[in-house]
């Protein structure tokens, strides 16, 4: 089992036998590790040399020889932790070079944890200044889905500078009044409807999403730079007609 999580990391087959040979060895010549893996000399000191590249191994010349000794499996967390930091970092670059598919991406998600997911992803991928639109409402359905987790969000929406523009119903007003007291970055106006739809719509970048609340959520998300900017130019004919 070790050596196919070693594998899993980066390391060969060899590379992996190498280092747990080397292990329960401790600080010893290598001419020790030569003797015990029965390797071939030059297949040995090319193996420790890659390991002590890559971090796992250390080697020191004392008296005209050279000792090796496997460093603590525990720097396999450590590099894997800073290989993780250093992918988050070039992410958005590597977003940005991927090829879009011009078809439209369908993708259907149901639960309560998919409506909260929509709302995270958004917050964190729109950058600054960009706007999340919604329209239509959900009654409390939405708050009593997100409960806490709805101020932890909005936190971040306002930190990342992240605008919200939010279309709803007047019967509605009260219900946000009540739960939408974070109003920075927050644009709301009403249509006249009486009573809300059992669908909402949200808007961002190149996603549309249709929430239907039933009794358990469905999220429909399209994935199409067309169909958003047809669903933005929708948004804005009605908000030009609905009151604040």
């Amino acid at each position: 089992m070790p050596k196919e999580v070693l594998t899993s990391l980066g390391l060969n087959e060899m590379e992996a036998e190498m280092y747990e040979a080397l292990l329960p060895l401790g600080d010893v010549p290598m001419a020790t590790v030569i003797r015990v893996t029965k390797r071939h000399p030059q297949v040995v000191y090319r193996l420790v040399n890659r390991l002590v590249s890559m971090g796992l191994a250390l080697t020191e010349v004392r008296r005209h020889r050279t000792y090796v000794h496997a460093e603590d499996p525990r720097v396999l967390v450590n590099t894997q932790a800073d290989r993780l930091r250093a992918l988050k970092e070039v992410l958005p670059e590597l977003k940005a070079m991927q090829h879009a598919p011009k078809e439209a991406t369908v993708r259907i998600a149901r639960g309560d944890e998919a409506v909260k997911n929509l709302r995270d992803r958004a917050f964190h991928e729109l950058p600054s200044g960009e706007t999340y639109y919604i329209l239509g409402a959900s009654g409390n359905r939405f708050y009593e889905i997100m409960g806490s987790f709805f101020a932890v969000i909005e936190k971040v929406r306002i930190k990342r500078k992240v605008h919200k523009k939010m279309l709803a119903f007047e019967s509605q007003r009260k219900l946000l009044d009540k739960n939408e007291n974070l109003r920075t970055y927050v644009e709301l106006r009403y249509l006249p409807e009486a009573f809300p739809a059992p669908t909402s719509t949200n808007i961002f970048g190149n996603t549309v999403a249709i929430l239907i609340w039933s009794q358990e959520p469905i999220v429909i998300t399209i994935e199409s730079e067309e169909i958003a900017e047809s669903y933005k130019h929708f948004f804005q004919s009605l908000w030009k007609t609905a009151h604040a």
